[in-house]
């Protein structure tokens, strides 16, 4: 014997319609329902969308790299122990001069900011900007870049003098990102 599912009326346990209420016992409708359910749940936050899974995070240095409508290249990059008594990097060092070009291909104002660019070294030290003189260079600030609009500067790094393994990370927001979004892998 078993119980009725809707009035707890006892009845056979071979019963697919209770004698008393007379409703079916059988779930396998609502348990195929349930399991359709699951699984375009479970579909839709495995699978997304699919554009994060598309975009490619790795890049070399000579590569424009274009992330939601907006386009990153590296314009240059020059290693110098500094120009003048007063922007001279310390005995094993030298700066890292990255000239970087963000265009704003989007049709709305994004924000730009040189402390979303990190620099990784050979050890896997993540570092930000080093300094705020980039000597006679233009250096990038932060702000507001209009749609259409572009901007050019330079971030400094100091870094082990003859690192070949350089990276320079993007972040989309440094102070709320885990992971960084793009990097170029410096020549």
């Amino acid at each position: 014997m078993k119980k009725c599912k809707y009035c707890q009326t006892e009845i056979d346990k071979k019963a697919k319609i209770c004698p008393n209420c007379h409703k079916k016992q059988s779930h396998i409708v609502r348990w195929v329902i349930l399991g359709l359910l699951a699984i375009i749940v479970v579909g839709v936050i495995a699978g997304g969308s699919g554009e994060e899974d598309k975009f490619q995070k790795e890049y070399n240095q000579n590569d424009m790299v274009t992330y939601k409508d907006v386009n990153y290249s590296i314009i240059s990059v020059d290693k110098t122990k500094g120009s003048n008594q007063y922007f001279q990097a310390k005995d094993g060092y030298e700066f890292v001069k990255v000239k970087i070009k963000i265009e704003n291909k989007s049709d709305k104002k994004i924000s730009y900011n040189a402390l979303d660019f990190q620099m990784v070294n050979g050890d896997g030290v993540e570092a930000s900007v080093y300094s705020i003189t980039a000597e006679d260079d233009v250096q990038l600030h932060s702000g507001e870049l209009d749609a259409g609009g572009k901007i050019e500067g330079v971030i400094i790094w100091e870094q082990k003098q003859n690192d070949t393994n350089l990276k320079v990370r993007y972040y989309e927001n440094v102070l709320f990102d885990d992971d960084y979004t793009f990097q170029w892998t410096l020549d």
